[in-house]
């Protein structure tokens, strides 16, 4: 075989080849295990088999961040093995999949729904390539003209067969023993593990090459930062078009913008003088309904606010040679809504204060923050005429770094440190401390005599909103979590293994606790 044939043979195969290799491995790696090493080294190899074929420099800028932040977010999940890790990475490899094989695109809103249709066409592409691996003397589609004239009537007629089984009970004795034995072989040959095979085949395969049509990459090919204004062109017979209706839309959005800012500036008034500074909880006050309605209700007036000005600045207004004032009320209440975003903040931060941490607190500030986020764009829109595609490619990229830096940080351990030294005893959540992941366990029976002193402060309060109050029982649960870790850990294959869970482990041991009760 000549060289120039090995080459051409060489590159109709290797996608083949690469595709079925990393679906074996993703076989191996996953059936039948929990995650943990494996999305790891899964995440790696998959995202090195695409970036070898398309090479470093083959791929887009937009891609290189993206094999950047999975790279990040797979190997927290062996760091600190935490489900924001593993949604992470998985967000990443989507994310990835569609911007390595699509180099025209630059947003991640684009990007998701390119590699999610990847993933569905992944079937009719797996086709097309067996029919080109056939070579240019075979006749195209021999195969699926052969599915069509054989397979696809037989399906169709089992279809109507079971209808008329369930309609007919005659009917469904008489056929009972050929179809009971046919779905048996069936049940043997789509073993769960054949189906789970197939699906990581698909997923490879969407990782590995391109799958879909560019249509996300087409239609985000029209869309550019900047505005463009959108002249209407009429014959030169007749007169131009008048402005009048533009013109009442600039008053109405004056005057829209001036009602508003001055509600706005009473609220914020009012919360730099009460929750700014000084602020204390007083008797028989709601601080939960403080901070959970009224920081949820401020949040979605915010996010109205920047709905209502993308309405307002959606076309030619952003052109009117008389919106100076429009822009600069409009600016006003960018500014304003981030006065009362950093209010919000303090809310949740008082909150904090009181009652300690907890994932929806933690989930709160950072949804605030992504939301200042899109103030800050919302008022460069405004301010440089930026088009939504610049907000929806800035924010998209900002979730996805916020995203992924979630990822670097062991919630589960900094929330029970910050609430075992909280100033406030009396008002932390000790029930929380037993949902969370294993890997408090060393932290909580390091410091057993915190917890009982948060369990008796707590007694002593009016209202009693907590369970676990008995020292005793808690730590009966406290064993039992223990002891649930320990067997898990005992059973664990070396795809399931993280970090995190070498660290609890190695801590129970130096601490004796490495038995179960």
């Amino acid at each position: 075989m000549s060289s120039t044939s090995a080459t051409t043979a060489w590159s109709r195969w290797s996608p083949l080849l690469m595709v079925v290799a990393l679906a074996l491995l993703f076989d191996r790696l996953f059936w039948d295990r929990s995650v943990g090493l494996n999305l790891t080294l899964f995440a790696l190899a998959a995202m090195a088999v695409a970036t070898w074929r398309h090479g470093w420099k083959g791929i887009s800028v937009p891609a290189r961040w993206a094999t950047l932040g999975t790279l990040v977010a797979a190997a927290m999940v062996f760091v600190h093995h935490s489900t924001v890790a593993i949604i992470a990475t998985v967000v990443g490899l989507m994310l990835f999949a569609g911007l390595v094989h699509e180099p025209a695109l630059r947003s991640v809103p684009f990007a998701l729904p390119q590699a999610v249709l990847s993933l569905l066409m992944a079937p009719v592409a797996g086709r097309q390539g067996l029919a080109t691996l056939r070579g240019a003397g075979a006749a195209p589609g021999s195969g699926w003209r052969w599915t069509r004239i054989v397979i696809v009537p037989v399906l169709v007629a089992l279809a109507f067969v079971q209808l008329y089984r369930t309609g007919n009970p005659k009917f469904e004795q008489l056929t009972a023993g050929f179809f009971d034995g046919l779905f048996d072989l069936l049940g043997e040959l789509l073993t769960p593990h054949l189906l789970f095979f197939l699906w990581g085949l698909m997923v490879c395969a969407t990782l590995v090459r391109r799958m879909a049509p560019e249509l996300a990459a087409r239609f985000e090919q029209g869309c550019t930062d900047a505005m463009v204004r959108v002249r209407i062109r009429r014959p030169h017979w007749l007169a131009p078009l008048a402005m009048d209706a533009l013109e009442r839309e600039r008053r109405a959005g004056v005057v829209l913008l001036v009602l508003v800012n001055l509600a706005l500036l009473v609220v914020n008034a009012i919360d730099i003088g009460w929750v700014w500074s000084g602020f204390t909880v007083p008797e028989d006050f709601s601080l939960k309904q403080f901070v959970h309605e009224g920081t949820w209700a401020l949040i979605c007036s915010i996010m109205l606010s920047m709905v209502v000005l993308l309405y307002m600045f959606r076309g030619n207004l952003n052109f009117h040679p008389r919106n100076a004032t429009l822009k600069r009320l409009a600016v006003v209440w960018v500014v304003q809504n981030f006065i009362l975003g950093i209010s919000v903040f303090l809310r949740n931060y008082h909150y904090i204060s009181f009652h300690g941490l907890a994932y929806k607190r933690v989930g709160v500030i950072v949804f605030l923050a992504l939301v200042l986020i899109g103030l800050v764009t919302m008022f460069i829109k405004v301010h440089r005429r930026r088009s939504l595609f610049y907000l929806v490619r800035v924010n998209g990229w900002a979730w996805f770094v916020v995203l992924v830096g979630l990822t670097t940080v062991d919630w589960d351990s900094l929330i029970v440190r910050y609430n075992l030294r909280h100033d406030n005893p009396g008002e932390i959540d000790i029930d929380n401390y037993l949902h969370m992941s294993d890997k408090v366990l060393p932290l909580l029976y390091a410091d057993l005599d915190k917890v009982e002193h948060q369990m008796a402060r707590h007694r002593n309060n009016r209202v009693r909103w907590v369970e676990h109050l008995d020292p005793a029982e808690f730590r009966r649960e406290l064993d039992e979590k223990r002891g649930r870790f320990l067997q898990r850990y005992a059973g664990l294959h070396w795809q399931e293994y993280s970090w995190a869970d070498h660290r609890t482990m190695a801590a129970l041991k130096e601490a004796g606790l490495n038995v179960r009760p």
